[in-house]
């Protein structure tokens, strides 16, 4: 997703009254207390925390750490990788090798790392959750249109979706790595979708492409949430925060 969707939305789902204790953890976390800054610039750090990962922008050497693509073959999946060996990350890796530095810092009590390591592992639960990142076939071209149309009305589409959210299922994640790869197969059949109407050059904007764009985003939004739980299991974050705050006096 582009710019606007890891930054933008994220922070307003994080705004969320459920998401409190996350989102004062990393408002903490972002920045070294003795800094001094203000609460705006410790938000506007943790957006770009958030999108850190797409510094280099998708036409960079590693764009496929972005992406976990697969086509059906037959009844199996089957994931195509980038030609180079330097390409062959997957989103669902880089999410299980930052959640695995998320707990090793809260073990260490680095928390300030811990909560930065934290904000970029959500970038890739967004991308987990985009139909350009997890199916072959879409074109460049066909990529950048999505994501542009998402980033145009993400807003719209974000205040239909945000109250049907669950919040903290706790039960929902039990390895973060199969939770990654099984939403990304049990969701091939919409994305597949999506990919078909934007060839036909449809749009989430208009038609029958509302509909799934609102799927997109509620799908989207409670992995987020969902993760959020399973963090909060992990490393409690009011303790976390309240042990960050402790360190600083």
């Amino acid at each position: 997703m582009h710019e606007k969707i890891h930054k933008e939305l994220t922070y307003e789902f994080l705004k969320h009254p459920k998401n409190k204790e996350a989102l004062d953890f990393l408002l903490l976390a972002i920045a070294k207390p003795e800094w001094n800054w203000a609460n705006n610039s410790r938000i506007e750090w943790l957006k770009t925390w958030m999108d850190a990962p797409d510094a280099k922008i998708h036409s960079s050497k590693i764009k496929n750490d972005h992406s976990y693509k697969i086509k059906q073959v037959g009844s199996r999946f089957q994931i195509e990788f980038a030609k180079k060996g330097s390409d062959q990350a997957t989103v669902v890796a880089r999410l299980k090798y930052d959640f695995r530095d998320v707990t090793e810092w809260k073990k260490e009590h680095e928390y300030r790392t811990c909560g930065i390591e934290l904000a970029k592992s959500v970038h890739w639960v967004v991308d987990l959750s985009t139909p350009p990142h997890t199916i072959t076939g879409w074109s460049d071209s066909l990529h950048s249109k999505i994501e542009k149309d998402f980033d145009k009305n993400w807003n719209t589409i974000y205040t239909k979706c945000v109250d049907k959210v669950k919040f903290n299922r706790k039960k929902q994640i039990k390895d973060i790595y199969r939770w990654a790869k099984k939403n990304i197969e049990d969701r091939y059949a919409i994305n597949k979708q999506l990919l078909e109407l934007y060839e036909k050059k449809g749009s989430i904007l208009k038609g029958n492409g509302v509909n799934l764009g609102m799927d997109v985003m509620k799908n989207l939004l409670q992995n987020l949430a969902d993760y959020f739980a399973y963090v909060n299991e992990k490393i409690g974050f009011l303790k976390t925060y309240n042990q960050l705050k402790a360190d600083a006096l």
